[in-house]
């Protein structure tokens, strides 16, 4: 019934918006829960699709004249289509068929010659239906519901931003938000294509976005649809920048061929730093960390040009390869992840950074990075520092800086945990506060921003995604907020006190 009156109601081009419970004041240690999905849902054009679907809405101009079978969406997902998967696919369970990883296409080394083959008719899911439509293409399949996994969120204004990166086959739109006024009392809200549907359709690929002070989203398009063992890429890697007063895009700035060294450089490109100073807006600078071949990009926003830059410090650490988590064993080697900028009072700051597969922490000032010829410098390599070893386990995704407080915010995927660091301390393990710690609910924190004296966290247990199965009956996605000085109060993060408060205490 439920089906029929939500067919009914798409056809009209009407809503049906079910009553969901009240989202419940639930904690993970100091953050609050604000949203948390079992699977995601869209809400296009007011008509919400919370199941399959296998035609493009009108007014999307694809070819939509393939045959279709409908498929049950809680028992669908893309496995590799190796040899051994196809021979055994209806002997072998649905454990570690799938071989996505953190920000890569698969589990397995990635390699620069693509896996093609003839085959039209093969089994693409677990549950056993077949499908007259190619696993190897995208066509009819807009929205696959346990494909959409949501990777990056930062909080604009009223609206919250959630990127989908498309790794499989059936996202409807990689750059989306939620309007926080509308589903304040919403516990699982619909995810809105940002600006809409048709401009949407222009990205290929986000992984998260940052917000600048001068009202502009930024984000690198990766231009990749990472299908395990079929990457296809569709347009050139790109950073797209959208004006959020009109919504409208106003950059897309492709990289050039030095930047991109490798075939699988896209799927590095999982974040990016916006480093603006006195609020010259024309003359803003984007950092863009490359996790596969281990670089830096670097954008002049008004000299719209990019150079690329190498450094050890950029290399994954072999020894903190071995992850253990949502129950996967499993490892990686993914380089540099995450760049965050601490105040300073010149043109200089200091940009801290780290590979995803390390404990350690780096730092190099950005008059190094904005420097074009500065890696021809004989004393470019000396200039990057280490700040120091964050504590067995403690690998992290992003971080980010806050400037009045002098803290740097971690997410870290080893401990699933919110750490925080002041910054006027050493930077090491005993220094370091656990904020936030939940195997089931903060497993695999994969974004965390700090915007003005707040921060949002995002989790989405994207290991068991990749290695196993999500149980579609429970809880997979959250996010999460709390105040700073509420977050970081008692702990070794709130820095040093002056006398009169040590007395008060």
């Amino acid at each position: 019934m439920k089906t029929s009156l939500l067919v009914f109601c798409g056809l009209l081009g009407l809503s049906f918006r079910p009553v969901q419970p009240q989202a419940i004041d639930r904690r993970v240690g100091r953050l609050r829960e604000v949203f948390a999905w079992k699977q995601l849902t869209y809400n296009i054009d007011g008509v919400l699709y919370q199941q399959d679907q296998f035609e493009e809405p009108s007014g999307v101009a694809v070819d939509n004249t393939r045959d279709r079978v409908k498929r049950q969406s809680g028992n669908l997902f893309f496995n590799n289509n190796d040899a051994e998967t196809e021979r055994n696919w209806n002997q072998q369970s649905s454990t570690n068929r799938n071989r996505s990883r953190g920000n890569r296409p698969s589990g397995r080394p990635l390699t620069n010659r693509p896996t093609t083959s003839t085959s039209t008719n093969r089994p693409d899911n677990v549950g056993g239906s077949t499908t007259t439509i190619s696993p190897r293409d995208e066509n009819g399949r807009f929205f696959v519901q346990y494909n959409n996994v949501p990777m990056g969120v930062e909080r604009v204004g009223d609206r919250l931003f959630i990127t989908v990166p498309r790794r499989r086959y059936g996202i409807p739109s990689t750059l989306n938000y939620v309007d926080l006024n509308r589903e304040s009392n919403t516990l699982s809200p619909a995810l809105q294509p940002y600006p809409s549907l048709q401009a949407s359709r222009s990205l290929t690929s986000v992984y998260r976005t940052r917000a600048d002070r001068c009202g502009r989203l930024w984000m690198v398009d990766t231009g990749m649809l990472e299908i395990p063992n079929n990457r296809q890429q569709i347009q050139r890697p790109a950073i797209v920048i959208f004006d959020l007063n009109t919504n409208q895009q106003i950059l897309r700035y492709s990289f050039k061929d030095t930047d991109i060294p490798a075939e699988n450089t896209p799927t590095g490109l999982a974040s990016i730093t916006v480093d603006i100073t006195d609020n010259d807006c024309d003359s803003a600078y984007a950092y863009i960390p490359e996790l596969t071949t281990f670089g830096l990009i670097v954008f002049s926003l008004a000299d719209r040009d990019s150079w690329r830059l190498s450094h050890n410090f950029f290399s994954f650490n072999p020894t903190a390869g071995n992850l253990n988590i949502g129950g996967q064993r499993f490892q990686w080697s993914d380089g540099v992840f995450s760049i965050t900028l601490a105040a300073s009072s010149g043109d200089c700051k200091a940009a801290y950074f780290h590979p995803l597969i390390s404990t350690n922490e780096f730092s190099v000032s950005t008059c190094v990075l904005k420097n074009r010829t500065a890696s021809q410098d004989s004393n470019f390599w000396s200039q990057f520092s280490v700040l120091g070893d964050r504590g067995e386990n403690s690998q992290c995704t992003m971080h980010d800086y806050h400037a009045g407080t002098r803290v740097v915010f971690f997410a870290e995927i080893g401990r699933d945990a919110l750490s925080c660091w002041y910054a006027g301390n050493p930077l090491s393990a005993p220094n370091i506060a656990i904020l936030a710690q939940d195997s089931q609910r903060l497993s695999y924190p994969s974004d965390l921003h700090v915007t003005g004296d707040e921060i949002w966290v995002m989790s989405n247990s994207l290991p068991r995604f990749g290695y196993s199965r999500l149980d579609v009956n429970e809880y997979n996605f959250h996010v999460y907020r709390a105040n700073i000085q509420e977050l970081i109060s008692g702990t070794a993060c709130e820095g040093f006190r002056t006398t009169a408060n040590r007395d008060m205490a």
